[in-house]
């Protein structure tokens, strides 16, 4: 029970009398049941000079002696400064309060109290003194017994609600808990929050987990207060912690709030090594499916999870990196079964309807996360679908997204180079590489147009500029120097992979006709 003046009234032996006070109106009674910081005692005309807000004000009026004193000046600078209330002592310098100062107190909503003169202020001072520090004595006992219910509430349940429960009813006020991802895990005396001021509230938790440093904040969301406070250690911040309905936290209300999150924090981190488990489980059920047992994989994620693997038209997006921040997104879409995904080794794959491709891809942008996607299908195996997922993503630039069907339109050579096939390419085509530079090159073209038609020396000869017999003689050597029968549909094939695998047809060309100049 703070200390207010009405409980200084209410003390017998120090026999106040209020002057200006309930009857006034409601401004006066809000100050007569404010916290009371302390008592002071002074006769100077502007004491707030000196004084904090929250104070009560003791005077016998000496200043008042003044002619013309400005009754209406002086209350309204204690009312600016945020003075409580004031106490007039009598018997001394006035016999009563002096009218012109009842009628200012009145005016401003300041509450006024007559101290009789055998009471003196030192005696009041004490009083409020010994008020004020038994009430701390008892917050701090009130802080004890909240820390060990709260204790005891964790014990009782790892249930993240119970916890929560018994902080926001010894706090009396809304509590929320967020992940990292702006996601709602849980709350206790919360209302649901409005779009706009949850769409608020989620921006400025964002900042501060982005900050990566531990820190706590007062926001302002549409027109609510909240007091956020971000949950773990830094750099990997795990969440955030909200209240709601409460204007400040003392020092000792922080302590309680710091034991709930230091218990939530455990608990977090519980719920994640466990996500992490569940991670790898899913991601075996992925490579079961992709194995070709559909039906098997499709069973265990429904005794696991009461899932299944998307069915119908469908993509696999595999990720060549994650976040916290993605990993409980992926999670929450999980959730709300719009994927099926896994992670091992900081690998990602992720098995998405066609539907909420967008979705996982907007994901994967704000994070700044690779991705390869396969095709969309209905009938391809899906580990057809993964291999082509996970082949383009290797070639992905961190944050940039790669599509297969985009990487097959460009043709085989798009595809075969970053392959294994490049260094067997290497390997094949080095007799070429050994000649002169500009030899070299016009017998890596020659062989790429005449393969190109079909080993029709007439029309690459065509195409090239040049005499049929050039054609031929030029396949001639490139054969001799690769010991190949270029007769031979596998040597043909052969040669024609390590060129596409090796060679850009544009540098071919330049290289070409530096050489014919």
């Amino acid at each position: 029970m703070p200390v207010t003046i009405r409980r200084l009234l209410g003390i017998s032996e120090l026999a106040l009398r209020p002057v200006v006070g309930d009857e006034t109106g409601a401004e006066t009674v809000e100050l007569l049941d404010a916290p009371l910081e302390w008592v002071y005692s002074s006769n100077l005309v502007d004491p707030m000079r000196f004084l904090p807000a929250g104070q009560m004000l003791l005077t016998d009026g000496a200043q008042f002696g003044v002619e013309g004193f400005d009754y209406d000046q002086y209350v309204a600078r204690l009312r600016d400064g945020g003075l409580v209330g004031m106490g007039l002592g009598t018997g001394l310098t006035w016999a009563e309060p002096p009218e012109g100062l009842v009628d200012a107190c009145r005016r401003c909503g300041l509450p006024l109290v007559e101290v009789p003169y055998h009471v003196p202020f030192l005696a009041v001072i004490r009083k409020a003194d010994d008020l004020l520090d038994n009430e701390h004595q008892q917050h701090i006992q009130w802080g004890l017994d909240a820390q060990r219910a709260i204790s005891r509430a964790a014990m009782r349940s790892n249930r993240l609600g119970d916890l929560l429960q018994e902080l926001a009813k010894q706090l009396n006020c809304g509590v929320a808990i967020f992940d990292s991802s702006g996601q709602l895990m849980g709350s206790a005396r919360q209302r649901p929050l409005p779009h706009s001021q949850l769409q608020e509230l989620t921006d400025a938790m964002e900042r501060l987990t982005r900050s990566g440093t531990r820190s706590a904040a007062r926001i302002s969301a549409d027109g609510a207060e909240f007091i956020v406070q971000t949950i773990g250690a830094p750099p990997k911040l795990s969440g955030m912690l909200v209240l709601s309905g409460v204007s400040r936290l003392d020092g000792v209300q922080l302590d309680v709030v710091e034991s709930v999150l230091a218990l939530t924090g455990i608990t977090l981190e519980f719920n994640r090594t466990i996500n992490r488990q569940q991670h790898v489980l899913r991601d075996g059920v992925i490579e079961i499916a992709a194995s070709g047992s559909i039906a098997l994989a499709n069973r265990l994620a429904e005794r696991l999870w009461n899932e299944a693997l998307p069915a119908g038209e469908r993509t696999v997006i595999a990720l060549n990196d994650t976040t916290t921040a993605l990993v409980d997104a992926l999670d929450r879409m999980q959730r709300d079964c719009m994927i099926f995904w896994g992670l091992r080794d900081g690998r990602a794959t992720i098995v998405s309807p066609a539907e909420n491709l967008d979705a996982v891809l907007d994901i994967c942008l704000r994070e700044h996360v690779g991705a390869g996607i396969s095709q969309l299908s209905t009938n391809l195996p899906l580990s057809q679908l993964i291999q082509q997922a996970r082949r383009v993503v290797a070639d992905a630039d961190p944050g940039a997204v790669v599509r297969y069907d985009d990487l097959s339109d460009a043709g085989w050579p798009t595809l075969l180079r970053g392959s294994m096939l490049e260094v067997v390419a290497a390997q094949l085509l080095a007799p070429l590489d050994q000649r002169h530079a500009s030899e070299g090159a016009e017998l890596r073209r020659t062989l790429r147009v005449w393969l190109e038609e079909n080993g029709q020396a007439e029309a690459a000869a065509a195409r090239l500029g040049v005499h049929r017999h050039t054609v031929r003689n030029r396949v001639a050597r490139a054969a001799s120097l690769l010991d190949l029968d270029l007769d031979t549909f596998e040597a043909r094939t052969k040669v024609w992979l390590a060129l596409s695998a090796a060679d850009d047809p544009n540098d071919l060309s330049a290289a070409a006709g530096e050489a014919q100049r």
